[in-house]
């Protein structure tokens, strides 16, 4: 089991976003179906190296106009204008947006154009890197598998993606022309079942114990 911690400034606040999102309280935890979260309070200084968690959803359009009815906004610096293609993703496509969580916390929606699950769940955790190879190296070492690999390209640059099935979930690594900042983030830690003591992995990336 695989879980991102988010890092709040008020929790309780944070909460009440969440259950927007449909998430319910359950042991210590957030559930939405295959998704799992943890809240924890500090001062998160933005975007961290932990980018976003992705839910995929059957219908992204429904989603976002029953999400901005309860007063989700859509995230300005990535999609402004609502969900937007990237075909190069799996058969036909995916369709994504990005909406503003928790104090600002990326939540991406996702749907595939065929194929897509019938229920609201996990989809990945997307962390950008400085060096995808050494990120991925450090994954596969901590019994991660390579399932997919796609490089997009873009007017400011190939930007390499990879997806890796671990612990239940999955990651998205992807390397974007211009180097991530390093900083305490929202989404900032990944909590692992069964794992006995923190691991520290490459550009401040933490593993820490569920």
């Amino acid at each position: 089991m695989l879980v991102p911690e988010l890092t709040l400034q008020s929790p309780e606040t944070g909460a009440k976003v969440l259950e927007s999102f449909g998430f319910q309280s359950d042991g210590g935890l957030w559930r939405l179906s295959s998704q799992s979260l943890r809240l924890v309070e500090g001062q998160p200084q933005g975007h961290g190296r932990i980018d976003h968690l992705a839910l995929t959803v059957p219908d992204i359009d429904a989603a976002v106009a029953a999400l901005a009815a309860k007063g989700i906004a859509l995230d300005a610096a990535i999609t402004p204008k609502g969900p937007e293609l990237i075909p190069e993703f799996w058969e036909d496509g995916l369709r994504f947006v990005y909406l503003a969580g928790p104090e600002g916390a990326r939540i991406e929606l996702c749907q595939r154009v065929t194929g897509a699950p019938a229920a609201v769940g996990h989809d990945h955790v997307g962390i950008p890197c400085h060096d995808l190879v050494a990120m991925q190296d450090f994954f596969v070492t901590q019994g991660a598998r390579l399932t997919a690999a796609v490089n997009l390209q873009r007017p400011e640059g190939v930007i390499p993606v990879r997806f890796l099935a671990f612990h239940g979930a999955v990651i998205e690594l992807f390397q974007p022309p211009s180097a991530p900042r390093a900083v305490q983030g929202l989404w900032s830690r990944l909590l692992v079942a069964g794992l006995s003591a923190p691991i520290q992995g490459p550009e401040d990336l933490i593993l820490a114990p569920l």
